[in-house]
């Protein structure tokens, strides 16, 4: 047995060692991603229980339309005040377009 580690076994042989960081960063993305899902379960479960609750507790469907319209308008506020707080994400820079590139034209 060799205790020597896969990115030494790959130096000697002239490769490029493992992107270590790189993996790790696409697990801690996953989790993320997984989390955000799992709270979005959470979420739609918690407003059908809301909305049963609330159907069976009022007396008429005007009143429960109006409280509909509330919650939903609250959540539209706090979705847009969401997107205005999270910094924009970085585009890759496009590459110009030539003038004398062809393209189609749609007939």
């Amino acid at each position: 047995m060799s205790a020597e580690s896969s990115d030494e076994r790959a130096r000697a042989n002239g490769l490029p060692p493992e992107p270590r960081a790189d993996v790790a960063w696409l697990h801690a993305r996953r989790r993320a991603a997984r989390r955000t899902r799992r709270l979005a379960r959470v979420d739609v479960g918690l407003g059908l229980l809301g909305a049963a609750v609330l159907v069976i507790a009022t007396p008429g469907l005007a009143i429960t339309g109006l409280v509909a319209l509330i919650v939903l308008a609250l959540c539209g506020l706090t979705f847009a005040l969401d997107r205005r707080r999270r910094p924009a994400r970085p585009r890759a820079p496009r590459e110009p377009r030539r003038p004398d590139a062809k393209r189609a034209t749609p007939r």
